[in-house]
């Protein structure tokens, strides 16, 4: 004789009821911007295949007011994701590591790796060769 499991009520609103679950889903939602962002520049790459036309016609929607604000608040989810990264992989890395490195250590190199990169793509933009 079976019986059906219980299976506990979960409303739609979950994330909502404590502060930190409304963090967890924001830094979740953070990869539907990259996603829609990624395919932006996808969207791009076919433009520039079909012709100079096309592609300034894509630049022109880029220089749109709606996109430069898509594009500010993709970099800041992108960041904010980032950031929270960095700040938990010391807490996931394998014991025998975390023995041997201090956190804060390992939170160090990693967001000085981040800002390495950033000033080295920075430069390159800065300089021309984007």
């Amino acid at each position: 004789m079976s019986r059906r499991p219980y299976i506990r009520p979960m409303p739609a609103n979950w994330f909502m009821e404590k502060p930190a679950y409304k963090f967890y889903m924001l830094r979740e939602a953070s990869c539907v911007f990259n996603l829609v962002y990624s395919l932006n520049l996808f969207a791009g790459l076919v433009q520039l295949v079909r012709g100079a036309d096309a592609w300034n016609g894509w630049l022109a929607v880029q220089s749109n007011a709606t996109m430069v604000v898509f594009a500010v608040i993709t970099l800041a989810m992108t960041l904010l994701h980032a950031v929270t990264f960095i700040n938990m992989a010391p807490r996931v890395s394998p014991q025998q590591l975390r023995k041997m490195i201090p956190d804060n250590i390992v939170r160090a190199v990693m967001f000085a790796g981040l800002a390495a990169v950033s000033a080295v793509i920075v430069g390159l933009a800065y300089m021309g060769a984007f």
